[in-house]
């Protein structure tokens, strides 16, 4: 599992924790191609609301969360995707 760079052979999932979420889903949608508030289908089909940003020099709250969607997890396993965990 590649969680620290992107692939260029494979494709890229990303991990986040949506607005108000207690677990990371995952999406092939580049996290910085989207606007804060707007939201993306993770691999589930589950839509993630895109959270604000974290104010420069603090740590985003999200970087202690380390649950997956079990769904997601599994779809992301089965098709080989390279895996980067996310943190706004």
């Amino acid at each position: 599992m590649n969680i620290t760079r992107f692939a260029e052979d494979r494709q890229d999932v990303f991990w986040i924790v949506g607005a108000g979420q207690a677990e990371r889903h995952a999406t092939t949608m580049r996290p910085g191609a989207v606007y804060a508030g707007q939201c993306v289908a993770a691999l589930c089909d589950v839509q993630i609301k895109i959270p604000q940003p974290t104010p420069l020099g603090r740590d985003p709250l999200t970087k202690k969360v380390t649950r997956k969607c079990p769904a997601c997890e599994g779809i992301a396993e089965g098709k080989n995707y390279a895996e980067t965990s996310w943190d706004f």
